[in-house]
């Protein structure tokens, strides 16, 4: 892997109305990539996970261009942060690194930094403004997502199956 110094591309900053809590799970659960975020990922297939992180191939949207990336997602929960690599395939090198901020019982905040390996200023502007649209989606998608659980939970629901109770995002209807 490349030792250079990555470049800060953005920076997107949003409220999210769903607990510290459901943002952790949301981030550990791999397997609700393809399903709720449909339209930037075609496939997920997981290689390693550990209490901590995870590591998948995932094949982006749309399945027909055959665009595969290794993501990594390394969780630093006591310092509220967690970065997501990419550790080969389409976009090797990048880094996304998102800090958490509880500002009460069911909403955290969150500032999130894109980085990549060097790229000219007109190159970097661009990929900056497509990972802040990607990130727009996809944390709308979450957040709907999070906070259609917690009301879920609030009344009651306790999961089915055979997961003892435990309640996986990507098992959930939207």
């Amino acid at each position: 892997m490349n030792n250079e110094p990555l470049t800060l591309v953005a920076t997107y900053r949003r409220t999210l109305h769903a607990s510290l809590e459901r943002v952790w799970e949301n981030v550990l659960d791999w397997e609700h990539l393809p399903w709720l975020h449909c339209s930037a990922f075609a496939a997920a297939e997981l290689v390693e996970q550990t209490p901590e992180m995870w590591r998948a191939w995932v094949t982006l949207a749309p399945a027909e261009r055959e665009k595969r990336a290794l993501i990594e997602i390394h969780t630093d929960m006591p310092n509220l942060r967690y970065w997501s690599r990419t550790r080969d395939g389409q976009g090797a090198g990048s880094e996304v690194l998102t800090m958490l901020s509880p500002i009460d019982e069911r909403t955290t905040a969150i500032v999130v930094e894109f980085r990549t390996p060097s790229l000219p200023p007109e190159k970097a502007h661009a990929v900056g403004e497509a990972y802040l649209q990607l990130y727009q989606r996809l944390w709308d998608e979450d957040q709907r997502m999070m906070m259609r659980k917690q009301a879920l939970l609030d009344k009651g629901w306790h999961g089915g199956g055979k997961s003892g109770g435990t309640v996986r995002e990507s098992s959930l209807q939207w």
